[in-house]
């Protein structure tokens, strides 16, 4: 199945989209408890409309991310043609473990700073077709979707997941494939890569789990990114296991050292397992951090 953003009930022009972006070989199944429950706030269930993110969570971040930044932007050349509803133009993406590094992937300037760390050489030298090009750049140099303004990670591994090493890494290797066209496409520039990116990736046409290696160095660069001017972000970062020293915790698959990033404008820690969505203490924090956007911006009435 193609990525798609779905939409949970009919486009309200006064409601401020909030888009939930799942995790590795996860669904939208595991937003239902939180979405419901937003839903049947007094507040947030007049102001807010929940959408959701859906992709093969196989393929490269940076694809999969493209994929985001198109389905939003083609929502709101549709739906607010004229960039006029403030509230299509405060949008707030959530997203679990994996789906948090496409979120992020949606509110930053990147410059050249991916290209220079996967592309040897200059991207107008490269002695390949157009296509190839245009996919290069499209996935490497990112902008901003001005629409976004808050994102809110949830036990997201910025910094890389110990899950992607040894077994669990070659189990999840079993249970999903890569698309055809996208195989073919990196194939085609398998070349032109950088000798840190082809030593990460041993010849292989890496996957997602590859790609959340602490060692990758596309993951490493893109947590080195700071969010776009104007964007706010959160941390929910869940402890499986508690411990006196956070930076020796982890969730089962991510651990704290992994999910903390500097700047956010708030971190809040729940005791749980990695997939925490639809904790009390999770949608609570949520909740709260979705009232305080309501406060920071202007009126949607």
């Amino acid at each position: 199945m193609p990525s798609k953003l779905f939409r949970f009930q009919p486009y309200e022009a006064d409601r401020i989209p909030v888009i939930f972006v799942h995790g590795t070989l996860s669904s939208p199944v595991w937003w239902a408890e939180m979405i419901n429950t937003l839903s049947a706030d007094p507040i947030l269930g007049q102001k807010y409309q929940f959408w959701y993110f859906f992709y093969n969570s196989s393929r490269l971040i940076t694809v999969s991310a493209l994929d985001l930044r198109l389905a939003i932007e083609e929502n709101i050349s549709k739906l607010d043609p004229g960039r006029t509803s403030t509230a299509m133009q405060n949008m707030v993406v959530i997203g679990h473990s994996q789906g948090g590094l496409l979120a992020k992937l949606t509110a930053v300037d990147t410059g050249d700073r991916l290209l220079q760390t996967v592309i040897n050489g200059r991207l107008e030298d490269l002695k390949t077709s157009e296509e190839s090009r245009k996919m290069i750049k499209d996935n490497m140099i990112i902008e901003p979707v001005p629409a976004v303004k808050r994102l809110i990670f949830i036990a997201t591994p910025h910094h890389g997941s110990f899950l992607s090493k040894s077994f669990a890494r070659n189990l999840i290797h079993r249970l999903i494939t890569l698309p055809v066209t996208l195989v073919k496409g990196l194939t085609g520039i398998y070349g032109f890569l950088s000798d840190n990116v082809k030593k990460h990736w041993q010849g292989k046409i890496p996957t997602s789990v590859d790609a959340m290696s602490p060692e990758d160095p596309l993951l490493r660069a893109i947590a080195k990114t700071p969010l776009a001017p104007g964007v706010k972000g959160h941390s929910i970062i869940a402890i499986k296991d508690e411990m006196d020293d956070l930076q020796e915790s982890d969730d089962g698959v991510v651990e704290y050292t992994s999910a903390h990033i500097d700047g956010m404008e708030s971190e809040f820690i729940v005791n749980s397992s990695h997939s925490c969505q639809d904790k009390p203490e999770t949608i609570e924090e949520v909740r709260r951090i979705l009232l305080q956007h309501l406060e920071e911006i202007p009126t949607t009435d």
